[in-house]
């Protein structure tokens, strides 16, 4: 009888990853980073699919497979829809990297109802709801990793960003509540909470920040500006930086870690501690 290759032994025991919101930035990162592991990956977005087609085929060149659902996570009906079809098509799912977001800038007297539910729904009640689903499947084979993205605007809160720091310090709550309920049925969750990324939604709210300081000044010029102030690193992380935290938590190795918040974030949430030397007024 032929012994069976390696290769082929890899692909037999290949996880299942789902990504939401997949199509660019953090997501898309993740997602290759998890084929990288030989990972299949399932790509989700609401409704760009020709991003979504450009991450499955940078998750092809990164050595694995997978495929696109395009589903609003969230909704029930989509979230729903995104677990059930990863598991009618591909088996099962083994991980799941609740990355989904949106973030709407403007003071609290501009914030309506419709902006608060897009931001709290999108960021908060999909990590809810695809957890819910993808919890049973999971349980019934005794392994599973759940990773959030979450932002340091969950941890210390951002003004003009007040519906965004409100939905990610849901998922904070969230994560530690459903890692103790999960743990017995070999379940991790964990969350990485990264800072400005030098992603399109990164660049445009630094964009945003700093053009009330220097109106003139172009996008390129007002990065630099804020990466020196308020990094301790100098820059802002790429997305690939925080991608590879998700790729640890996800895991056999991170099996000990759960109920975690990781900050990835140029060391801008502790930058003070270089700060309030600055005497200069």
């Amino acid at each position: 009888m032929p012994h069976a290759s390696p290769l082929a032994d890899m692909k037999a025991e290949a996880k299942v990853a789902v990504v939401t919101g997949s199509g660019r930035g953090i997501g898309r990162s993740a997602a290759i980073a998890l084929a990288g592991t030989g990972a299949k990956v399932v790509v989700n977005v609401k409704r760009n699919a020709q991003e979504a087609a450009e991450t499955l085929e940078l998750v092809r060149r990164a050595g694995s497979d997978g495929m696109v659902i395009q589903s609003d996570v969230s909704t029930d009906t989509g979230a729903k829809t995104l677990i059930e079809q990863t598991i009618s098509k591909l088996g099962r799912v083994d991980i799941l990297v609740n990355n989904a977001g949106v973030g709407i800038a403007a003071p609290i007297a501009r914030v309506d109802e419709a902006i608060w539910d897009k931001q709290i729904n999108t960021n908060l009640k999909s990590v809810f709801l695809c957890s819910k689903y993808v919890c049973a499947d999971m349980l019934k084979r005794g392994w599973g990793r759940i990773v959030n993205v979450t932002s340091v605007a969950g941890i210390d809160g951002m003004a003009e960003l007040i519906p965004y720091s409100a939905a990610k310090a849901g998922i904070i709550g969230l994560t530690k509540a459903l890692a103790a309920e999960l743990s017995p049925g070999g379940i991790t969750v964990n969350a990485v909470a990264s800072g400005l990324v030098a992603s399109k939604m990164g660049r445009s709210l630094v964009d945003y920040i700093e053009r009330g300081r220097e109106a003139n000044a172009s996008t390129d010029e007002s990065i630099r500006r804020w990466e020196a102030r308020h990094t301790l690193t100098g820059r802002l992380p790429e997305a690939d930086e925080v991608a590879a935290v998700v790729r640890f938590l996800s895991s056999e190795e991170a099996g000990a870690i759960t109920g975690q918040v990781i900050v990835v974030d140029s060391g801008w949430s502790i930058s003070e501690a270089r700060n309030y030397r600055d005497v200069s007024g």
